[in-house]
């Protein structure tokens, strides 16, 4: 027996690959048949979790190019090849673990990680998942979506709202610093730093470099910020990564 929101979610992504071009709601619920309303919160967690993205006209939306790399890659292969060489440059440069983390809904799931080669780290495995909001990687991601998107992510993983307030403040000094920063916080003696692959096209994405924090002094820790934020303001800044550690 199928589901009825998934039969009610495929009918729209079959609108959209029929149409081949940019729909608004009203012409969704009309080709799907489906109640406005119902195709509205379809398109808003269609939209979340990266495989409906709003188009240039006002009030429309069109498939994003997730659907396509699902098809020919892979979703983890394919961000990969365009992490790859940011985490490799990062590991060569600091010798500690990198992580690659997709946003999964009110979720950021570890998509890859190469590991540090010294004896002292904490390391995740791939398809490990914690809730955005507990780590470095997923705030840099939420931080950098629309706002609207954004505001419906924390709403779901904070009821109250100095709670809210708090994530809110923390994701806009986020997206200001152009890397997220965490110390302890989700666990004891490693701190992290990410930052967004929203610049390479991969607004869902996101890289984070794991540190033990009796490595992590001042001085590396200003180097380790400074090369984030390099990359995450310039795509082609790997060459000049060494200046900046």
């Amino acid at each position: 027996m199928s589901i009825a929101v998934l039969d009610k979610a495929f009918s729209i992504l079959e609108v959209f690959a029929r149409a081949g071009r940019a729909l608004s709601l009203a012409e969704l619920a009309e080709e799907s048949r489906l109640p406005k309303p119902t195709v509205h919160r379809i398109l808003r967690s269609l939209r979340d979790l990266g495989y409906v993205t709003p188009a240039e006209a006002r009030g429309s939306y069109a498939l994003s190019e997730r659907l396509s790399s699902l098809k020919a890659y892979g979703r983890d292969a394919a961000l990969r090849i365009v992490a790859q060489p940011l985490m490799d440059e990062l590991h060569q440069r600091f010798d500690e673990t990198v992580n690659l983390g997709v946003l999964e809904g009110i979720y950021v799931r570890y998509a890859h990680v190469t590991e540090t080669a010294q004896a002292l780290r904490w390391i995740v495995k791939p398809g490990a998942r914690d809730l955005f909001h507990t780590t470095a990687l997923g705030r840099s991601i939420v931080a950098h979506l629309p706002y609207e998107q954004q505001s419906r992510l924390v709403a779901k993983v904070c009821a109250e709202i100095p709670t809210r307030q708090r994530l809110e403040a923390e994701l806009t000094a986020t997206r200001e610093r152009g890397c997220a920063i965490e110390e302890e916080e989700t666990v004891a003696g490693v701190a992290c730093i990410a930052i967004s692959l929203t610049y390479q096209h991969e607004p869902l994405a996101g890289i984070s470099v794991s540190v033990p924090v009796n490595r992590f002094p001042a001085e590396r820790r200003r180097a380790l910020i400074n090369a984030m934020q390099l990359l995450g303001q310039e795509p082609n800044t790997l060459p000049n990564l060494k200046s900046a550690i």
